[in-house]
């Protein structure tokens, strides 16, 4: 029988969805099929120090993200540098812990964004997901718009504000409009404004949290979303999903806080016609990005044309029990098990 792959779980992180980590990784372990993986797991605190914390303790991470409080463990430090032949480890103490794989579940800055992915990558190790240039284009969402519509993949209007700029002096024609911090997810930072007084207010304290901001017209329509697994020439693209939200837009509370805010639908009620337009332009923007292993891709369905329009694209998903990714890999008939074993051979390849 061949010997277990041991997996580096990375979970936790410096960003502000430090939280939203926690519960994707505890959802994450649970369905790891145990008879091929050994987990071993490292969280990062808000501080950046790291922690070998056991996975008992990460299963104890309760839903709702304002309850949630970081494991601790022992310090560690990593050394993806090894002699010829030999595996990268992570140092606990006295002791090392040699591992085959890393997997990042580390979502926004310090984890999505490439940082986590250039250390491996160049020490050799392979990492689950995108590399280091699809995560940083990914990332920011301004950038990720500005090659989509270059490659003539619709986009909402969009304008990127830096906080050099003297934006208290911006004065947009039209409302409502949405505010974001351009490295940010899980709509943290995300205001919808309705006036001017209300705009500045938003764009002080969406740079709070990140250098550039978006602003971008409210869309009248749908939000659709569709999941993609695999690299380029062999993807597994899913049916849509779709968001139908009680609230006057999709927070951060809607999505994880509140009960009933939000209602996920799955498989998205389209057209076969529309549907397979709508795969085929996620797939173009995955092929465009030069994204890997996977991706959330999420949707406009514009009201008064009917048109899809790219909104963002997240190459760490959420894996919490409300989110899409996994919900629509079952769809296309992934199960939750097979979709982590999936990841991990896909990076080990």
């Amino acid at each position: 029988m061949a010997s277990k792959k041991r997996v580096l779980f990375l979970i936790g992180g410096k960003s502000e969805e430090h939280e939203i980590s926690l519960i994707s990784s505890k959802h994450i372990l649970e369905a790891l099929d145990k008879l091929k993986f050994e987990p071993l797991v490292v969280v990062i605190d808000k501080g950046g120090a790291m922690f070998h914390v056991s996975v008992e303790d990460v299963m104890k991470t309760p839903r709702n993200p304002r309850e949630v409080k970081t494991p601790k463990g022992e310090l560690i430090s990593i050394q993806p540098f090894s002699a010829a032949g030999s595996k990268p480890k992570i140092l606990v103490g006295g002791r090392s812990y040699e591992f085959d794989v890393a997997f990042p579940v580390l979502h926004g800055p310090g984890g999505e964004d490439g940082s986590i992915q250039g250390l491996f990558e160049f020490s050799g190790v392979p990492v689950v997901g995108c590399d280091v240039k699809s995560s940083a284009i990914c990332m920011d969402k301004g950038v990720t718009k500005r090659l989509c519509a270059l490659a003539n993949l619709p986009v909402a209007a969009f304008e990127e504000i830096y906080k050099t700029d003297d934006y208290k002096k911006y004065q947009p024609t039209n409302f409502p409009l949405f505010v974001k911090p351009a490295r940010l997810g899980s709509s943290i930072g995300v205001f919808k404004v309705k006036s001017q007084a209300e705009l500045t207010h938003a764009l002080t304290e969406a740079f709070k949290l990140d250098e550039k901001v978006l602003v971008e017209d409210a869309v009248v329509g749908r939000e659709i979303e569709v999941a993609i697994l695999g690299n380029r020439g062999d993807l597994t693209v899913s049916p849509a999903g779709e968001i139908r939200i009680k609230t006057e837009f999709y927070s951060y509370d809607a999505k994880y806080v509140l009960e009933d805010a939000a209602e996920l639908i799955y498989p998205a009620p389209l057209p076969p016609e529309q549907l397979k337009q709508l795969q085929a332009l996620a797939v173009g923007v995955f092929n465009a990005l030069e994204c890997s292993g996977m991706a959330r891709l999420d949707f406009f369905l514009r009201q008064s044309d009917g048109q899809f329009l790219l909104n963002e694209v997240n190459t760490i998903p959420g894996f919490t029990p409300i989110s899409m990714y996994p919900k629509l890999m079952q769809l296309a008939g992934v199960g939750y098990s097979e979709l982590i074993t999936r990841l991990i051979n896909l990076a080990s390849r």
